[in-house]
């Protein structure tokens, strides 16, 4: 269908819907068609917050919105496509009433850095592209491409679209190749923003901040020392020396900040809480607790419904 269509079809959707959800599923024409699912964000004054589980491609095909993804705000345009991997955490919000935000969640096990290995060939310069993305998504979480609505990539993004929603065959394979066109294309015109401009040479205790905060769950002094470009030792006596706490005291600061929060949600439970904070062990995790708040976590979340007026019983 035309761009016009496309769009007119794409707000009727949102219009009929009645379920008051923050995403609204658009069904796949071809049934078996197991690459991805696409949602469209539904139109309030909230902001919504995600947690995604799978990697996703967040495509703007009409409008404008703000994605905040840690410390850093994305004003995103119409032809904006937006890579989000696994485990990521970002909001929407400050959509235009004219946005139109697509969001393909492609199925669980997907990885960015298979689908981009497969771009280069043998050349250094390729292997070196191929490598620096990858190694953007891994550490940052998401990966921006500023595209206009009239350029080729934006042009392929609902000609992708239009695709998924027909049932026409060999629909996979299509997408599939046409997915790695817009990549690539999106790659030659560098219009590749990163998510931080962080000068890895350097020590900032807001960009430490920010790292801890995307990788809390999955951290170590090894890692955190690689990503900032120094040794591990001389990392961590540098942590200490400019903040007057150890990296251990940052990493366990944001996870007890994360148990607080998730304590306070009635369907998540305790065990889940230990796990998507970082912990294995549920006897440290309650002796952190303790240590760090002067009340064991099933008290805390006592308190927590109680003020907000939750009664379970």
């Amino acid at each position: 269908m035309t761009a016009v269509a496309l769009d007119q079809y794409l707000m009727s959707v949102l219009k009929a819907d009645k379920t008051g959800s923050n995403e609204v599923k658009l069904e796949a024409g071809n049934k078996n068609f197991d690459l991805f699912t696409i949602y469209l964000e539904n139109h309030d004054t909230d902001v919504h917050h995600y947690r995604m589980d799978v990697s996703t491609i967040i495509y703007v095909v009409n409008g404008s919105v703000t994605i905040k993804s840690g410390e850093k705000s994305l004003n995103l345009k119409s032809g904006s496509v937006l890579l989000l991997t696994e485990n990521s955490k970002y909001s929407v919000l400050n959509q235009s009433k004219d946005a139109l935000i697509t969001k393909f969640k492609f199925q669980p096990g997907f990885e960015y850095r298979k689908f981009f290995n497969d771009f280069a060939c043998k050349g250094i310069e390729e292997e070196a592209i191929v490598d620096k993305i990858a190694r953007s998504l891994s550490e940052e979480h998401v990966l921006w491409m500023k595209n206009s609505p009239l350029t080729r990539p934006s042009q392929i993004m609902r000609h992708i679209i239009d695709g998924y929603l027909n049932e026409e065959l060999f629909t996979r394979a299509l997408i599939g190749a046409e997915l790695t066109v817009m990549l690539i294309i999106s790659i030659r015109n560098q219009r590749m923003v990163s998510s931080t401009s962080l000068d890895k040479t350097k020590f900032e205790k807001k960009a430490l901040d920010n790292y801890i905060d995307n990788n809390f769950e999955d951290i170590s002094l090894s890692k955190t020392a690689k990503y900032f470009g120094f040794n591990p030792n001389y990392f961590s006596n540098m942590v200490k020396q400019k903040t007057g706490k150890s990296f251990v005291d940052h990493v366990d600061d944001r996870r007890m900040q994360e148990a607080k929060v998730l304590l306070a949600q009635p369907d998540i439970s305790l065990k889940e809480i230990i796990s998507r904070v970082g912990y294995s062990s549920k006897s440290f995790f309650y002796k952190k607790f303790n240590d760090y708040y002067q009340i064991t976590p099933a008290a805390m979340r006592e308190e927590l419904f109680r003020d907000a007026g939750i009664h379970l019983r």
